[in-house]
């Protein structure tokens, strides 16, 4: 027992570096994208109908298909057990097949009401009726386009499982990236048009091309295929788990949908300004909580099925250190040179400086959440290893609630900057409401032998930040320049200095989560 341990560790570790690194590329080939359709459409209404359409569609397969969603856990949970049965291959036809079912009948059902969906979830309230029409119109047409992406949800979402159960990472972490470039190839061949078709049609040819690009792993499992007529023993265990997850995940989506309600009354441009200012937020959020998920559940997963909860808390615990030591500092620089970011990746183009102003005004408020997303995400997977996917539901049920209160209370005082204030409050919600239920599940974690660690990644962070804000001051003050080559190097120098001095009070405090990064990532020492 005791010489086991260490190797799964080590195995861990591994793998969050070689997951993290392919999050990596696919992440930046998502900011390529994001950096392309800024410039060509700004944050113009065509880019609002984008995204409003995006968010019925394209931000179904992230949040739903993606890694950690609830297609993604429910296989995980039903099939890690079941991984080396004779059946498997059997079961995994009889779930894609009944999945695929119910998500094609959702999509024609939504491709009818589409025109009703549209002005529910973008009323425009104190817009003109022309420019309702307009930005509803081309809504609706890219949303049509988009919906074969609800059916391919769940077909991603099954085979990113059986990829995760069967030790097979690449393509999960990867395919992504084919959607970003799908849409760019759209964008630079097809833009000339102006009505974001473009963007549409990149998007669902993406998609297609992520579905297409887990076939190769799925068929190396060595599965043994077919389709019985008869349910396969744990198809409903699948729903039973899948259900709850699915009303989890729809109603923490509808917290989004409420922000796009309220944000809808705001002036052109204002949806566009929260998606960039949460997609930059998800930039570093979408490394670490990936790269950590996908290889911790399977191990939350095989803990909670013999019995093993002190190991369990064990693990947890180490896995939280390891993500807020890499998302803290990512925090405190997000949050010293937020105008300086969006100005060297965004401003160019039709995305000008006012544009400018209204993401870094949604991002400021936005960047606190980071340090409770990725324990809110953290904790919902120790109740998904428990096959328990209730409990996240209903605390998603409250919160939803409450957040439509916190927008109505603080978009009329601070406009878009008061959607992101609210999203950040309500993480900070969700993750005190699971963590007080994970205590009366399972016994308290212990978080007292987190205080000191965390209580330096604070320190540590603090200096960071302060030393970057005040360094890229000084250097402004000194070398005056508006040149885009300056203004990048002078942040890179100013974020650069801010991590050395993060990273130098961790290892002076003797912390040992940076020597279990360079220990563990594929290019640090083989221990």
């Amino acid at each position: 027992m005791t010489t086991e341990k260490p190797k799964a560790k080590a195995g861990l570790g591994k793998i969050f570096g070689l997951v993290a690194l392919l999050t990596i590329a696919s992440k930046l080939a998502g900011l390529a994208r994001d950096i392309i359709v800024l410039q060509f459409f700004g944050t113009s209404y065509i880019n609002d109908a984008y995204n409003y359409a995006y968010l019925l569609t394209g931000n179904i397969l992230i949040l739903f298909g993606g890694l950690g969603g609830p297609f993604h856990s429910a296989t995980v949970a039903i099939i890690t057990p079941r991984k080396h049965d004779e059946g498997t291959g059997r079961l995994i036809a009889q779930i894609t097949l009944f999945t695929v079912l119910v998500l094609t009948a959702i999509a024609v059902a939504a491709w009818i009401f589409a025109p009703q969906l549209v002005s529910l979830i973008a009323p425009s309230p104190g817009h003109s009726e022309s420019y309702r029409h307009q930005l509803w119109s081309a809504t609706v047409a890219q949303f049509r386009i988009m919906l074969p992406i609800v059916v391919i949800t769940g077909v991603v979402g099954i085979s990113y499982g059986i990829l995760n159960v069967y030790g097979k990472f690449f393509w999960p972490s990867l395919s992504p990236a084919i959607a970003s470039l799908a849409i760019i190839v759209s964008v630079l061949g097809f833009s000339g048009a102006d009505t974001g078709t473009c963007l549409a049609v990149g998007t669902l040819v993406g998609a297609i091309g992520q579905m297409f690009a887990q076939l190769p792993g799925v068929h190396s499992a060595n599965l043994k295929w077919g389709l019985p007529t008869k349910p396969q023993p744990g198809l409903q265990d699948y729903f039973a788990m899948l259900w709850p997850a699915v009303v989890s995940t729809s109603v923490g989506q509808l917290t989004v949908y409420v922000d796009c309600f309220f944000t809808s009354q705001l002036r052109e441009g204002a949806w566009t300004a929260i998606v960039n200012a949460n997609r930059l937020v998800q930039l570093p959020l979408g490394v670490l909580l990936t790269a950590m998920l996908v290889p911790i559940l399977p191990r939350f997963t095989e803990q909670v099925a013999v019995g093993d909860i002190e190991g369990l808390k064990s693990e947890f615990k180490r896995a939280l250190r390891f993500l807020w030591f890499l998302a803290l500092p990512l925090t405190a620089l997000l949050f010293a040179c937020p105008s300086e970011i969006v100005r060297v990746l965004f401003q160019r183009g039709h995305f000008d400086q006012n544009s400018t102003l209204l993401v870094t005004e949604a991002l400021t408020f936005l960047v606190p959440s980071i340090f409770f997303y990725v324990a809110r995400d953290l904790i919902t997977r120790v109740f998904y290893a428990h096959h328990d996917s209730t409990t996240p539901y209903r605390v998603a049920m409250i919160a939803i609630f409450v957040k439509a209160v916190l927008d109505w209370v603080l978009v009329g005082q601070l406009g878009i900057g008061g959607i992101s204030l609210a999203t950040t409050l309500i993480t900070v919600f969700n993750l005190s409401l699971l963590a007080f239920f994970l205590k009366r599940k399972i016994g308290s974690l212990g978080f007292t032998s987190v205080a000191r660690p965390l209580a330096v990644m604070l320190t540590a962070s603090a200096a960071c930040g302060a030393a970057a804000y005040c360094l890229k001051h000084w250097l402004a003050v000194q070398f005056p320049s508006t040149s885009l080559a300056w203004l990048l190097s002078s942040l890179a120098i100013s974020c650069l200095t801010g991590l050395a001095i993060y990273l130098a009070i961790c290892l002076a405090m003797k912390l040992e989560e940076p020597l279990f990064l360079l220990k563990r990532l594929p290019l640090g020492k083989k221990s």
